[in-house]
């Protein structure tokens, strides 16, 4: 062998020893993944609880509140109200409304933060924005 094969072959045994190295790496790191799962109990768990009920949507819109409108902008939340608390004793009944009219506005003023689903007293929602097509006869206003 002639000196300037020597020179390739000890610049080339660094690189190798990473390859090697790397290789190690993957196939140590892939070894693992072949062990059967465990199999996880999601109803002792509490962090996965399954729920006996569905989520519930909640539907809302944003609708203007001037009668006539004018150089201020006035909004209203109207919601569907969710069946769940129908039932609801009156005071829990305002508190979820309450928490829900709060996220309602938490996702207008944050539209970048917009969140799924939500727990309130154990039961699941989920906010649905419906838009406003002002075909509302709120008003008593007139069309001819």
């Amino acid at each position: 062998m002639n000196n300037q094969t020597k020179q390739l072959i000890l610049s080339m045994i660094p690189k190798w020893i990473a390859v090697a190295i790397i290789l190690v790496l993957v196939v140590y790191n892939f070894a693992g993944g072949q062990q059967p799962p465990v199999p996880v109990d999601y109803l002792l768990n509490s962090e996965y609880e399954l729920k006996p009920n569905p989520p519930e949507i909640v539907p809302y819109q944003i609708v203007p509140l001037d009668p006539i409108p004018d150089c201020r902008l006035e909004m209203g939340i109207e919601i569907v109200y969710p069946q769940s608390i129908v039932n609801l004793p009156e005071p829990q009944k305002e508190e979820v409304l309450q928490i829900i009219y709060k996220r309602i506005a938490y996702e207008i003023s944050n539209p970048e933060d917009v969140m799924g689903l939500f727990a309130v007293d154990g039961q699941m929602y989920h906010l649905l924005r419906i838009p406003y097509t002002a075909g509302s006869h709120f008003w008593g206003w007139e069309y001819e």
